[in-house]
């Protein structure tokens, strides 16, 4: 009697059956046993194989090779984070998403895409996803294309640009000077007021957005008017606080979060702290010497920083009312993070530079610096939603023609979005309370609206925080009883 047997099974110590008759089993290579095998020619190139336990790992790519991987991202070589041009939307999703998602996957810090590395005689470093590539805290955007919404003309809004003269209120009001009369435009009924405002300087609305703060001269004196807004189309002096000549003009305006103090810089570099409503003053600040050009609280209430036109910076404490530190340089550009409170994003203007200062570690913890004069920052800024960074830029061409564009930073060598126009070009003015959309100015006098962020997307990201807020108290409340 024969019995079929297949090659996977065994013979049973019990079986009657004879094990000589058994067909015999030949070890033989599979066919497609090329394909699997590594070629002996290519390890005797003088590769270098690496060894982990009593397995070998051939080094399967060579940095020269390179170029074949990356022909696949559309990016042929690094560049500058602001000489990206034009071509960064058209291929931001092969060359920067998926670059950033296989390194946090993978943790590879360097920026190219499938560059291996022999481990020999080397202990692998372990990477943290959430660490690598983020200089700070920052939520980039799934999609990453600012929409323009709106377009209006309005002759000398870029020549020259001054911060401290624009702002948006949070009833949807902006007000706008170029240093003559004060225009209020309201974009939702698309309302424009004009009032005569002799010389105005400076100006803020309050964080309700009931009182807007008006810097501006009463014949040869520097004044601070404080206006109450009764309703988008009326308007009431409220108090009018004058100051010293010797002073000078009123030159930045900032509130308080609770909008019970305002901190005004001056001409002469004196920072004075006013207590509303009667704008009587609390403290005088001494530590500049030129015009004070910016003052901002940070998100956590506890510091302000001012800057001034030599490229000083001071950090204060705004509790105590005292000065901390002093940043030296031509840094005249900055902006608090908005969530952490603690980072301080500073600038130069030319060369460009880009520092990030941490305040309790006293110390800069992240740069970027150009060696050339080519670009020049305008202004630098975050985005209170996604930590993103907005640098706004001007740059010369291949023609050497200037071109003004904003660049979108998820970090200081990751760009995810730009928002140029080639015409018109694209200088930043400001936001809108909610940090869903932007202002800019081009260089053809037009007033621009973009959609930064999605409304929706934000009252989401709303409701999200405050469900984790409930239970976050729910779970307080059902310790505390439990104890």
């Amino acid at each position: 009697m024969f019995v079929e047997m297949s090659v996977c099974d065994s013979p049973n110590k019990n079986s009657k059956l004879d094990k000589k008759s058994l067909t015999p089993f030949k070890k033989v290579r599979r066919k497609n046993w090329k394909q699997e095998a590594v070629n002996k020619s290519d390890i005797s190139k003088g590769q270098e194989v690496s060894y982990v336990g009593e397995r070998f790992i051939p080094k399967r790519f060579d940095r020269q090779n390179i170029e074949f991987n990356l022909k696949y991202i559309g990016k042929r070589e690094e560049h500058d984070i602001l000489e990206t041009g034009e071509t960064l939307t058209d291929s931001y999703w092969r060359q920067s998403g998926f670059i950033a998602n296989i390194n946090r996957t993978f943790g590879i810090q360097e920026r190219r895409l499938l560059q291996f590395y022999s481990q020999q005689g080397t202990r692998s470093r372990v990477v943290d996803s959430e660490s690598a590539d983020s200089d700070w805290p920052c939520r980039p955007r799934a999609r990453p294309h600012a929409i323009q919404n709106a377009t209006h003309e309005m002759p000398g809004i870029c020549s020259p640009v001054d911060y401290n003269m624009m702002d948006w209120s949070s009833g949807g009001m902006v007000a706008m000077s170029s240093g003559q009369d004060i225009m209020l435009w309201r974009n939702l009924d698309e309302s424009t007021m004009v009032f005569s405002v002799e010389s105005p300087t400076s100006l803020k609305y309050s964080p309700d957005g009931k009182y807007l703060a008006i810097g501006c001269m009463d014949r040869n004196y520097p004044v601070l008017d404080l206006w109450e807004v009764r309703s988008p189309m009326e308007f009431l002096v409220s108090y009018r606080k004058l100051i010293f000549k010797s002073m000078g003009y009123i030159s930045c305006i900032e509130w308080s979060h609770d909008g019970k103090e305002l901190t005004c810089g001056t001409q002469c570099g004196i920072i004075l702290v006013l207590a509303m409503p009667k704008l009587r003053t609390l403290k005088q600040f001494h530590e500049h010497r030129h015009k004070v050009n910016k003052i901002k609280f940070d998100p956590t209430r506890k510091y302000f920083a001012s800057s001034d036109t030599d490229g000083k910076i001071f950090i204060f404490d705004a509790g105590l009312k005292v000065r901390l530190l002093k940043l030296g340089g031509r840094s005249i550009l900055f902006d608090w993070h908005p969530w952490t409170g603690e980072d301080l994003v500073v600038a130069e203007r030319s060369p460009a530079s880009i520092f990030i200062f941490n305040i309790p570690r006293r110390q800069f913890v992240a740069s970027y610096r150009r060696r050339d004069d080519r670009i020049v920052i305008k202004t630098v800024t975050f985005s209170k939603i996604t930590g993103e960074l907005l640098v706004n830029v001007i740059r010369r061409d291949n023609s050497d023609f200037a071109v003004c564009e904003i660049l979108v930073l998820a970090s200081l060598n990751r760009v995810v979005d730009l928002m140029s126009h080639q015409d018109r070009g694209t200088l930043f003015l400001m936001w809108n309370p909610d940090g869903t959309n932007i202002a800019t100015g081009g260089l053809d006098d037009t007033f621009s609206l973009w959609n930064f962020f999605p409304t929706h997307k934000r009252n989401a990201i709303l409701r999200k925080q405050e469900q984790k807020a409930k239970d976050k108290c729910s779970s307080l409340s059902l310790f505390k009883g439990i104890r």
